[in-house]
């Protein structure tokens, strides 16, 4: 009696999970039994790294072994399955992790002992001599549509793979069993026919000689029951191919038929299934070689790599190159055989470097391909060969997008002689014939060139000495776009504006490459590059941000704009400037030269944007009591009789004098301002800072930073707790950073929650390291210090401050710095070094003094209180009297309450110490479960205890 048990079938072998028998073309393969373990538990999880430990759990369970045995016992598997031969890769070693089986794998239900061997079925189907990677998916869905419709055509581009993965779907369906496992298989190659009177004799010719019954007529019933019929490379006769489809699937009701061509038959019953190019590492993992080398276009590369050197293994270095070029291949599988096959005589490096001129470069297919697959040149000569001259003319001038167009913007650039509708009929044929992407997930349609169909495109455009013309269409159209994505940056929702405008990236990248070009339009280019601010900003590309406004600054001549344009394109360098080189006087040039103009204009708007640019450099430079005297000003103008009712540029004057205050100390008037800076129903912010950050945000943030100082602790926790969320949901990274730094994580440090603390660094973490602009990586790490001293490992918060402090100083960013300076302090006061902590804190305090930082300077004081009590009692009470004052005369509770718990802790037996402590405590209205107020409650409860059991009095 037969049993029915799971198999897994990759390359030449199938692997019956539960016998642990592995079987090569039929012949069971000879291996010991901790191999086969440890290949059994890498193929059930395809794709996926399986941990050494838990390898070394399936192989030698209940003992203890060394990982060296793993390492052979891998060896041996790797050698048994011929990994790395003949363009084979089925096993990669992801360092420091574990291993991932790479290869395609189908499970299928097999028959063991006692079951009859399989029926012979009639074929013609070539040997497959190279691995199928990464068309498991395409594979199972021609299966599947084959099994619910009778005709189906796979339709692509050329060199996407149509013929291989139906090659595979046939071979895959011979191999079942059942009644839907066709008898008869039968490969008909029209890639050879260019005349359409030929392709009936092609069909019968193939179906005799594989069938053995002459030459049926298509008319005519076959000799098989359930015959499978592949139609192969149908695009050159097409028309013919429909013909003869719709005669074979009348005359033979139970005929499956399988199509590929690069458009669709549009004959009747047909089913169209688009290929795809292989699967692509996601774009913000292309920096993990573990993730990377699972993708399929990854290892096809690899493969062909090695099948080209002859042995193959991936440096580390290379894998980003690697994704790189299948990108810009856009995962098409005969670009990466090509690309890889390039690999011995530019290295991968080298390929990357030189797929700018990817026609080339790639040029060296399989000497046995069809010609026009042999080059990507020739495979894109056929297809453009067969277009109409509309189609051609079309297709060239779309070349000059970049990325994704909509219908709208296709007609705006192309259609010029002739009318929209023509091209719009010329549009959905070259979709059809697969040089066009359509992309449907959207509410309105998009469109683009695959990337070597573009370069193709655009080598004819130039022939047709169409570029300089089409491309400033593209320009003005672009331009108008960007516009519009500038009016409703403060209008639509992060998320809502990054889906209708971030696609549109590359196409503003390519039109500012016009326009500062050699015949480009330099006025229309600074129009562009104010205009696309908001998306630089937006998307947080700061470092290419600054360098396009640099290029767009010096190319003008001085009044060459109106003083409206001027001001915003100095603006948005200044900006850029102060994120990118530091807030030092080189950002703030742009600044005062938009100052300039905005007086000459005598426009109050542009003032304000001017003002805005100089607090905030004055801001970030730690100029604070400048900053708060520029935020002034910014108040009478938004004040002025102009500026009546705008209250948008009220609510920035209110948000910049509370930041301004609470940096200075002044934390009560800093409250009061935010707090009317605070709009819950969402006002939008003015044009001055629309494409920065989220201004209410920034605003929430430090207003539950003043709630802190105020000692409002469960407030200044449940807002900061919020603001995150709501930052995190709205995905725009600097104003996600600005929260993160400005409360989040101090808010977190202070009120003692070190899980939340802990999150929110790694959050941060997360999001300096995809942006590496501004301060955000050396306060991540200054931060990573804190959390290592509230743990109190403290050597390891001395290292990490030091290098974060170090870095921050890179940055020329002083904000926050003293901070950290004083978390040094303590740190290496609890690693028993007070004559190094003492310098510290010293630099701490004279550098909060000189700027003005009331916000910090009580715990400066604080923290050299404590490290002076042990030699200098009296030094150190003068310390933290000193910073109580302080923090009393601006009415910072929190501060005053870690002082006086402080000099109450080293001086228990005094009374006036402890009462001090005790009017704080009970001045207090919420924040009493908090690590500070529930240690201030044990000292006053212990000295309190003390002065009862001694007969003392607190008056």
């Amino acid at each position: 009696m037969a049993s029915s048990t799971r198999a897994a079938l990759f390359g030449p072998f199938r692997l019956v999970l539960a016998s642990k028998q592995l079987l090569k073309d039929g012949a069971v393969v000879p291996m010991g039994g901790r191999a086969l373990e440890l290949l059994v538990a890498l193929v059930e999880r395809p794709g996926e790294v399986v941990s050494k430990q838990e390898l070394l759990a399936s192989a030698w369970p209940d003992l203890f072994v060394e990982e060296a045995n793993l390492r052979v016992q891998m060896t041996a598997l790797r050698r048994i399955l011929g990994d790395g031969q003949d363009g084979r890769q089925y096993i990669v070693n992801v360092a420091r992790r574990g291993y991932s089986f790479v290869a395609d794998v189908a499970f299928t239900d097999v028959q063991e002992r006692g079951s009859a061997p399989p029926r012979g079925a009639r074929q013609n189907l070539p040997l497959n001599l190279t691995s199928v990677l990464g068309r498991a998916e395409a594979v199972a869905a021609i299966g599947e549509e084959l099994a619910r419709h009778r005709f189906v055509s796979v339709v692509g581009p050329g060199g996407v793979g149509k013929t291989t993965v139906a090659l595979e779907a046939a071979r895959t369906a011979l191999a079942g069993e059942g009644a839907e496992a066709p008898d008869a298989v039968i490969l008909v190659e029209l890639a050879p026919i260019t005349d359409p009177a030929l392709v009936e004799a092609a069909i019968v010719s193939a179906i005799g000689m594989t069938l053995g019954t002459g030459g049926p007529g298509l008319g005519d019933r076959l000799p098989a029951d359930r015959a499978l019929l592949i139609l192969d490379n149908c695009e050159q006769v097409v028309a013919a191919a429909a013909r003869a489809a719709e005669q074979l699937l009348l005359a033979n009701p139970d005929l499956r038929l399988l199509v590929t061509s690069r458009e669709p038959l549009r004959a009747k019953g047909e089913h169209v299934l688009r290929l795809p190019g292989l699967a692509l590492p996601p774009t913000d993992q292309e920096a993990q070689a573990a993730d990377a080398l699972t993708s399929p276009a990854v290892r096809l590369f690899i493969e062909r790599a090695a099948s080209t050197l002859g042995r193959y293994e991936v440096p580390p270095d290379d894998v980003p190159a690697i994704v790189r070029i299948c990108r810009r291949l856009d995962g098409i599988p005969l670009g990466i055989e090509l690309a890889a096959g390039r690999v011995d005589a530019f290295g991968v490096q080298g390929v990357a470097l030189r797929l700018d001129d990817v026609f080339r470069v790639l040029v060296a297919g399989r000497r046995t391909a069809l010609a026009r697959h042999q080059t990507l040149q020739a495979t894109l000569t056929w297809s453009y060969d067969h277009l109409s001259p509309g189609e051609k003319v079309t297709l060239c001038r779309l070349s000059v997008f970049s990325g994704h167009f909509s219908l709208e913007a296709a007609t705006a650039v192309t259609a010029i002689e002739e009318p929209s509708w023509d091209t719009i009929d010329h549009l959905t044929n070259l979709v059809s014939k697969s040089l066009v992407s359509a992309d449907f997930t959207q509410a309105l349609p998009r469109y683009r060139l695959l990337e070597i169909t573009r370069a193709y495109a655009l080598q004819k455009l130039r022939e047709r000495g169409e570029f300089d013309r089409l491309s400033r269409r593209h320009a003005l159209c672009i331009k108008e776009f960007m516009a519009a994505a500038e009016e409703e940056s403060s209008r639509l929702p992060a998320a809502e504006w990054a889906a209708t405008y971030a696609s549109q990236l590359d196409n503003v990248r390519a039109a500012l490459d016009w326009c500062f070009g050699p015949n480009g339009d330099r006025a229309l280019g600074a129009e562009l590059t104010i205009s696309s601010a908001v998306l630089w900003f937006q998307l947080s590309l700061v470092d290419e941000c600054r360098a396009r406004f640099e290029r767009a600054v010096a190319s003008l001549r001085t009044g060459a704009l109106d003083p409206a344009r001027e001001v915003s394109l100095l603006a948005s360098l200044g900006t850029a400037l102060i994120y990118t080189i530091g807030p030092v006087r080189e950002a703030s040039v742009p600044w005062t030269c938009a100052d300039r103009i905005a007086r000459a204009s005598g426009s109050v708007e542009l003032r304000l944007r001017a003002l805005w640019g100089l607090w905030l450099t004055e801001l970030s430079a730690g100029r604070y009591a400048a900053s708060l005297a520029t935020a002034h000003d910014f108040e009478r103008l938004a004040r002025s009789p102009d500026e009546a009712g705008n209250e948008a540029n009220l609510l920035i004057a209110h948000r910049i004098l509370g930041i301004s205050q609470l940096f200075l100390g002044r934390a009560d008037g800093a409250r009061a301002s935010l707090a009317a800076a605070i709009q819950e129903d969402r006002i939008s912010s003015s044009a001055i800072v629309r494409m920065q950050y989220d201004q209410e945000l920034n605003a929430r943030a430090f207003y539950s930073a003043a709630l802190l100082f105020l000692g409002f602790q469960d407030q200044a926790s449940a807002l900061a707790a919020r603001n995150v969320a709501e930052a995190r949901e709205r995905g725009h990274a600097t104003t996600l950073s600005l929260v993160l730094v400005e409360s989040g994580c101090p808010v977190a440090y202070y009120c003692g929650d070190l899980a939340a603390f802990g999150e929110r660094l790694d959050l941060l973490g997360d999001v300096s390291g995809r942006h590496a602009f501004g301060p955000w990586r050396a306060w991540n790490q200054c931060f990573r210090g804190s959390l290592h001293l509230a743990r109190g490992a403290y050597s390891d918060a001395v290292e990490t401050l030091t290098a974060g402090i170090a870095a921050l100083e890179r940055t020329r960013w002083p904000i926050r710095r003293v901070l950290f300076l004083g978390h040094l302090a303590q740190a290496l006061h609890g690693d028993q070094r007070p004559d190094a902590a003492l310098p510290v804190i010293d630099q701490a305090i004279e550098s909060g003094l000189t700027a003005g930082e009331g916000w910090i300077l009580p715990e400066l004081l604080r923290i050299k209180g404590e490290i002076l009590a042990g030699d200098r009692p009296r030094d150190a009470m003068a310390c933290l009297d000193e910073g109580f004052a302080i923090g009393a005369r601006a009415d910072m509770k929190f501060w005053m309450l870690r002082c006086a718990a402080t000099a109450a802790r080293l001086m228990p037996g005094s009374r006036q110490v402890v009462f001090r402590l005790r009017q704080v405590v009970d001045s207090l209205t919420e924040g009493h479960d908090k690590p500070d107020a529930r240690a201030a409650l044990r000292i006053l409860a212990s000295a309190e205890g003390d002065h009862r059991r001694y007969g003392g009095s607190m008056g």
